[in-house]
């Protein structure tokens, strides 16, 4: 009878930390303990405590990571608000297009709308984006679907984040743009379309670049002969194609090249003009703007060797190799190479690409100089 209170008193602290089955195991009414007091004490307790801890502690966690996020998301409405209230948004009265790099992020208010054209790009909010296409909402932290109409509802500050490495948005009301620090392909695109050394497609938006696209065969052989400064010579040349699968519109540059020997078919009868162009074939075309040779005894490497050859004579740097190694190969990814190509060492001269541009009249310096001047985005290393 004398261990009554004590028992009485482990199981109301038992009940008080929720353990209630745990009762059953240190308290019976037969007056048996199939636990000591020691065990309690030493053990039980303050494991039940340690245990109690962590679930506060996570609870607390949570709880600021809650507040954290709100108050973001409050300051992030408030500058907003207060860019709208000082007029330092960007208005679009009508919808335009825009292009925007990887982490780029536009942020929208209530009335605007957006349209993803070209590119990936993730959506949050502050109250809620209406997805006028599908007729739903969209959930907070949701992919942007490409040609959908988005429309930021009463009270809410919209942030779209680029997820891509460019992407083409179509906007219409105020917003306000964080840029990011990622690799600016839209501005090497430009100043390449400056020189005369890119000119993109015949689609409707993004100036036509394209930059999210998979590049074709026909599309590095024009890259090329503008590299070399032979793309004149190909639109005058009047050599016959050979190939039977060759729009009309790009026969002079296949005929052009394949008379001089700078390129081939995927077949006797055949150019392959659309089919996907990949990176070892473009750095190939590269290599040899550069003077340096893939045929013959004496070649000066193999075409599937392009990228190793490139890092090895400082065309690429260790990180560009390794993204064009591993990640997927896109228009924008053939205007970085082709931009920074310019700086490359001609084997033959030693000569910069660009001086030889320069000096055979095929770049114009009063045009290209402040061009190349007016690129501020940093080459990966």
């Amino acid at each position: 009878m004398r261990h009554k209170p004590v028992r009485l008193l482990i199981l109301l602290l038992l009940l008080a930390l929720g353990g209630g089955l745990l009762v059953l195991a240190a308290y019976v009414p037969n007056g048996r303990e199939l636990v000591t007091l020691r065990y309690l004490e030493d053990t039980f307790f303050p494991k039940a405590v340690s245990a109690g801890e962590a679930v506060y502690d996570a609870h607390n966690d949570a709880l600021y990571e809650k507040a954290g996020d709100a108050a973001k998301a409050l300051e992030q409405d408030y500058s907003f608000y207060l860019d709208a209230a000082e007029g330092t948004l960007t208005l679009c009265p009508e919808w335009t297009d825009f292009r925007f790099k990887k982490d780029d992020v536009i942020t929208l208010g209530t009335g605007a709308s957006f349209l993803l054209l070209a590119g990936e790009a993730d959506v949050s909010s502050s109250g809620a984006v209406v997805d006028a296409t599908a007729g739903q909402e969209t959930p907070d932290g949701t992919a942007l679907l490409p040609q959908h109409h988005y429309l930021a509802a009463e009270k809410t500050v919209a942030a779209i984040t680029v997820t891509s490495d460019t992407a083409v948005l179509s906007l219409e009301g105020s917003y306000a743009l964080s840029p990011s620090k990622s690799t600016d392909y839209n501005m090497l695109a430009d100043a390449l379309k400056t020189m005369g050394l890119f000119k993109g497609s015949d689609t409707g938006y993004g100036s036509g670049y394209d930059l999210e696209k998979v590049p074709t065969r026909i599309q590095g052989l024009i890259m090329f002969l503008r590299l070399i400064g032979e793309e004149q010579a190909a639109l005058s040349s009047t050599a016959p194609c050979p190939f039977s699968d060759v729009p009309a519109w790009c026969q002079r540059y296949v005929a052009y090249a394949y008379e001089k020997g700078y390129t081939k078919g995927v077949s006797q009868t055949e150019f392959g003009p659309s089919l996907e162009l990949r990176a070892t074939e473009y750095l190939t075309f590269v290599l040899r703007a550069l003077g340096y040779s893939d045929s013959g005894e004496n070649a000066d490497f193999a075409w599937d060797t392009a990228l190793s050859k490139a890092l090895q004579l400082g065309v690429l740097t260790a990180r560009e190799h390794k993204q064009l190694t591993e990640q997927p190969f896109l228009r924008a990814q053939v205007v970085y190479v082709s931009y920074y190509a310019l700086d490359a060492r001609l084997k033959t001269t030693g000569k910069s690409l660009y001086a030889t541009l320069v000096a055979s009249g095929a770049l114009d310096a009063a045009v290209a100089g402040p061009a190349r001047a007016a690129v501020t985005t940093v080459r990966l290393r």
